[in-house]
């Protein structure tokens, strides 16, 4: 089977799974395989532990991704950008093949400090009020008490995820950026945004697409024009 012309790996923010991805790769070249990220503790990994620390999550990652055979980029919302970001960094350390782009989307940059940061005793009910706080979480869902049993694990490991991680200023890294926000997201500023700039020493853009925080959902067809564009000439 011959290999794809290059691949596009995906990053779930917070409490999600690869699934949430799963519509994207009629809107991609056909010949750019799509490779979304499920970690452990849900989907078809759901009776495995979730990891709570940012390092060995981007080293489990790491593993599987290196050494890539064929160009790639990256896609992350929310967590699943600070994920790719902090990813691209180990993959620098080992002397491993750079992604072709990098898309972080409703994250602010790295060396911002977390407004909304799910600090104090990951209880229950503050889980909860966070997941109220970003929205995105059908209410069905969250009245369902079976459901919320099955996520509420998820959600405390991926905050846990986000807690652990601790910015190190570093060597800008050599790779085209994009940044992504929605006009309604107010978790994540435009300035926020703009600093990925700081970031990397390859171009960068700023895109702001129609929709609140979850604006990868609304405005897919729109944001995955964007991030094609990508794969254009290779």
């Amino acid at each position: 089977m011959a290999l794809p012309r290059a691949r596009l790996f995906c990053f779930p923010y917070a409490g999600a799974n690869a699934m949430v991805f799963r519509t994207w790769s009629a809107h991609l070249p056909p010949d750019v395989e799509l490779v979304a990220a499920q970690l452990p503790g849900r989907g078809p990994r759901i009776r495995e532990a979730p990891m709570t620390s940012m390092s060995p999550l981007v080293e489990a990652l790491g593993q599987a991704l290196a050494p890539s055979p064929i160009p790639f980029a990256m896609f992350g919302h929310s967590m699943g950008g600070l994920v790719a970001f902090a990813l691209c960094h180990w993959l620098r350390a080992r002397g491993f093949r750079a992604p072709m782009h990098l898309f972080i989307s409703g994250r602010r940059a790295a060396q911002f400090s977390d407004s909304r940061p799910p600090t104090g005793e990951l209880t229950d009910a503050h889980i909860l009020s966070c997941i109220r706080g970003y929205g995105g979480t059908p209410a069905s869902i969250l009245a369902e008490p079976g459901l919320m049993k099955l996520l509420l694990p998820v959600f405390r490991a991926d905050f846990e995820v986000l807690l652990s991680y601790r910015h190190v200023p570093a060597e800008p890294l050599d790779v085209p950026l994009t940044a992504l926000g929605g006009t309604k997201d107010d978790t994540v500023q435009p300035a926020e945004l703009e600093g990925w700039r700081e970031q990397t020493k390859g171009p960068f853009a700023l895109r702001i697409l129609e929709g609140d925080h979850f604006f990868l959902h609304s405005a897919e067809a729109a944001l995955l024009r964007v991030v094609g564009q990508a794969f254009e000439g290779i």
